[in-house]
């Protein structure tokens, strides 16, 4: 992938949104994080001043519900809402920061990108990654390869999809739990509609699952769920730190490598967070040649 070096944007904290625009992201933060208690650590705010400025934000645009489909804007959009996430998206990325969304397994490439805007970490079907680059939600979005339907990326208008390479798994405990000579341990797996190709890698290698639900999505709620029943999870090869410090990796017998691609908007190369963001993940040493390339 041939990416322009750009100078290294500016930390995220020093970010201030204009007020104009600040119900348009609080919304957009909780369609990330899909509760309000998530959008309002988030957004330093408490959770009743979240529901309050959300619901009156969507009564005012009539935006219509979406949680049947649970893809895209689960808490709606329309013509006139896109336009207003694309301004606040064109005044972030012209300030030097973005919002790349990802999953607690994903999340960690993320790390060491100071220009990125806080976005909670959460499973979901990646035609809604697709619908959420797509509407203006988020800026870009990293995802499995191994997800796609066929040889290759799905179709997707407005949007472009990248190859950054693979990212090798290993499966991780919480703290330094004791397990007999070779068992294995069962491994905590998102819901099927999010990960099959994921669940089967895993299945194929002997091990048995553990679907965490609908209900388990942020570090904190996996991490709980690990040591409450001395379960692994799928994890990158990376440095410790943040909150996966906590974890134990285990290496597999055969490894899983998870081809990773970044979904971002038609265009990219000409804004210069995209690009650094592109070119810092590309040379990422937790990559490696994705299979096949």
């Amino acid at each position: 992938m041939d990416v322009s070096a750009a100078a290294v944007p500016k930390p995220a904290h020093r970010y201030r949104l204009p007020a104009l625009l600040q119900d348009i992201c609080l919304l957009d933060l909780l369609e990330i994080s899909g509760t309000t208690l998530e959008a309002a650590r988030a957004a330093s705010l408490s959770q009743p001043s979240v529901s309050r400025r959300t619901r009156v934000l969507a009564q005012d645009f009539n935006l219509p519900m979406n949680h049947r489909g649970q893809l895209g804007c689960r808490y709606g959009t329309s013509t006139a809402m896109q336009l207003l996430r694309l301004g606040c998206r064109a005044h972030r990325l012209s300030a030097g920061v973005a919002r790349l969304g990802a999953d607690v397994i994903l999340q960690p490439l993320l790390a060491d990108c100071s220009w990125l805007l806080p976005a909670p970490p959460r499973f979901r079907p990646l035609e809604s990654w697709l619908e959420l680059v797509r509407q203006g939600v988020l800026d870009g979005a990293l995802v499995s390869g191994l997800e796609f339907q066929g040889a290759g990326p799905p179709p997707a208008s407005e949007l472009e999809l990248l190859p950054l390479g693979a990212v090798p798994l290993e499966l991780a405990l919480a703290g330094r739990q004791h397990r007999p000579d070779g068992a294995q341990p069962e491994v905590l797996v998102p819901n099927r509609v999010v990960a099959p190709a994921l669940q089967r890698e895993l299945q194929q290698r002997g091990f048995c699952l553990r679907i965490a639900g609908n209900s388990c999505h942020t570090p904190a709620q996996w991490l709980a769920r690990l040591r409450q029943a001395g379960l692994a999870m799928p994890f990158p090869q990376v440095a410790p730190g943040d909150w996966w410090q906590e974890l134990t990796q285990l290496p597999l017998p055969e490894p899983i490598l998870v081809p990773l691609w970044l979904v971002v908007p038609q265009g990219w190369r000409r804004l210069a967070v995209l690009a650094h963001t592109a070119e810092r993940l590309v040379s990422s040493p937790a990559l490696k040649d994705a299979p096949g390339a």
